[in-house]
This record gives C-alpha cells, sequence and structure tokens, in this order.
C-alpha cells in the first residue's frame, strides 16, 4: 500500500467536466474511514468564506438575510469538522494560543479531532 497513491474515489464514479473530486458528495465519508485507518487530511486553516458551497453552507451563517463574516468566524469550524477530521491552527504562528483560545476550538470539534499547531515566529 506505501507505494500505492491514495484513490478517494472509485472508477464507477465518473467525473463530468468541470466538476472536481471535491463536488463529490461522498468525500467526507471517505476522508473518515481513513481518518479511521490513521490518515488525516486537512487543510492549513478553515476560514475560507470562499468555501461556501464546497465545504460550508452559506446559510447557516446569515444574520437578517446578509452573510455575517463574524458569525462564520466564530462558527465555520464546527461545520469544517464535517468534511475533515484535521486542520492547521495558524494563528499559532503570530503569538502563543492561549488555553481559552485551544479550549473554544476544541469545543467545536468532535473528540478524535487532531490540531496541528504552527510553530510561533518567535521561536523560528
Amino acid at each position: 500500500m506505501a507505494d500505492e497513491p491514495l484513490d478517494f474515489f472509485t472508477a464507477s464514479e465518473s467525473v463530468p467536466n468541470g466538476v472536481t473530486a471535491m463536488d463529490l458528495p461522498s468525500y467526507p465519508h471517505r476522508f473518515a474511514e481513513l481518518a479511521n485507518q490513521g490518515i488525516y487530511i486537512g487543510t492549513s486553516s478553515w476560514k475560507y468564506p470562499g468555501w461556501c458551497g464546497l465545504i460550508y453552507d452559506e446559510q447557516r451563517y446569515l444574520t437578517r438575510h446578509k452573510f455575517s463574516e463574524a458569525k462564520f468566524e466564530r462558527e465555520c469550524l464546527a461545520e469544517y469538522a464535517e468534511t475533515f477530521r484535521t486542520v492547521c491552527v495558524d494563528a499559532g504562528y503570530y503569538k502563543f494560543p492561549t488555553d481559552s483560545y485551544i479550549g473554544g476550538i476544541c469545543e467545536q470539534v468532535p473528540e478524535e479531532f487532531k490540531f496541528a499547531f504552527k510553530v510561533t515566529d518567535d521561536i523560528t
């Protein structure tokens, strides 16, 4: 297996022109299966409003019928964790995270979720 590329999609799942593999509805389930095998797939952060429609449901972040950046910033990690099982906390580069910050992000994700932290620039 080590020499074989990871294949998240079976041969029966043909991808039409213009549609990426990320558009397929089964990828969160496949990522969960890999996480159960100790293979975690995630991204370098989670706060990207541009992912609305791919990872995020924009409707969850509407306030008075408008997209709320503040609500998105506060709550999107929980929705991110519905798809991915790990993420890098890039905010750790700028300063050491506080206990309350770490506690706050941990409350938004399942217990088995994994965080990676960039080393603060004070060290590097």
